[in-house]
């Protein structure tokens, strides 16, 4: 009597031998944004400024409102008469300015990220909504983004601060106004792209509802261009906040804030240039590098440009 023969298990077609290796779509992220050198270390110069501005309590050497009346306008130390306890000088009132970045690129970072939030999700709920009530709600969505693009970012993000009152919070609140047309267009084109293939057919078919049409089905195939303009919104924020403090209109004295570092320094551009160009150059590298970053995001993040790539 003969004894029935185990059946070996088989190899899957992606272990068997001589059979192609199918790549992680996170790998296959990582190795594109990886090839774009200029992304890459605008991405560790990044990091470095964000560890900066997180850990500024313990990095900072003195505190960044603190005033030392008998070091007013102190050179950088990299300049004749400048001293080891303010590397970067100090501004016309003794303050450490090397301090108030470290500070004011916390406040900068942290109305960036909330601006882009704060327009990011509800402009993806109605840019949702537009596409797919595209008879009855698009029209109104779409008219009420034209209005707010009729202005430039900037210039709306005045008037709203000039309304509500210079601050923090306002200043969040008025440059997601500026940016919310943005993600709403992108948005309900990018759904209406999606709307077509078959895979959403085949969804509804298959019985499912609305809600999980647009963000189990519809939305997660969205995400690129939304992420790629949420990083470059980003750095469009940071210029906004810099400009609105430098106009007196954000963040308010004595809280540091680039902008506001920049308005209260241009008086002094010839007698002590540091404390404009230093805290000008912070802004450029910030800006910079956030672009970058963004850059090497879409040529990841897009199929077509990795395959031209």
């Amino acid at each position: 009597m003969s004894a029935e023969a185990t059946p070996q298990p088989q190899p899957s077609p992606a272990r068997r031998e001589g059979g192609p290796d199918v790549p992680s779509p996170l790998g296959e992220f990582a190795r594109a944004f990886a090839a774009n050198r200029g992304a890459l270390v605008a991405a560790f110069v990044f990091a470095a400024i964000v560890v900066a501005a997180v850990f500024a309590p313990w990095i900072a050497p003195h505190d960044p409102v603190q005033q030392y009346r008998e070091h007013l306008l102190t050179p950088p130390l990299w300049q004749a008469g400048g001293l080891a306890q303010f590397p970067f000088g100090t501004d016309e009132l003794g303050r450490c300015l090397l301090s108030r970045l470290l500070y004011g690129a916390r406040v900068s970072l942290l109305i960036g990220l909330a601006s882009v939030l704060l327009a990011l999700l509800p402009g993806v709920a109605l840019g949702l909504v537009a596409a797919f009530f595209e008879r009855y709600a698009s029209p109104v969505i779409m008219r009420a983004m034209d209005i707010l693009l009729a202005l430039p970012g900037l210039l709306l993000a005045i008037c709203v601060v000039t309304i509500l009152g210079p601050g923090l919070v306002n200043t969040v609140i008025a440059i997601a106004v500026g940016a919310l047309p943005g993600y709403v267009r992108l948005t309900r084109g990018s759904a209406l792209a999606e709307l077509q293939r078959d895979y959403v057919v085949a969804s509804r078919v298959a019985g499912a509802g609305t809600l999980r049409l647009m963000f189990d089905t519809v939305l997660p195939n969205c995400m690129a261009p939304l992420i790629v303009a949420a990083t470059l919104s980003f750095s469009s924020a940071i210029l906004e906040t810099a400009a609105l403090g430098f106009l007196g209109l954000g963040v308010q004295p004595p809280l540091p804030e680039w902008g506001s570092m920049l308005s209260a320094a241009r008086d002094y551009i010839e007698r002590a240039p540091w404390v404009v160009t230093i805290p000008g150059l912070t802004i450029l590298v910030t800006v910079l590098t956030i672009n970058l970053m963004g850059d090497g995001l879409r040529d990841a993040l897009d199929p077509k440009l990795r395959q031209a790539a």
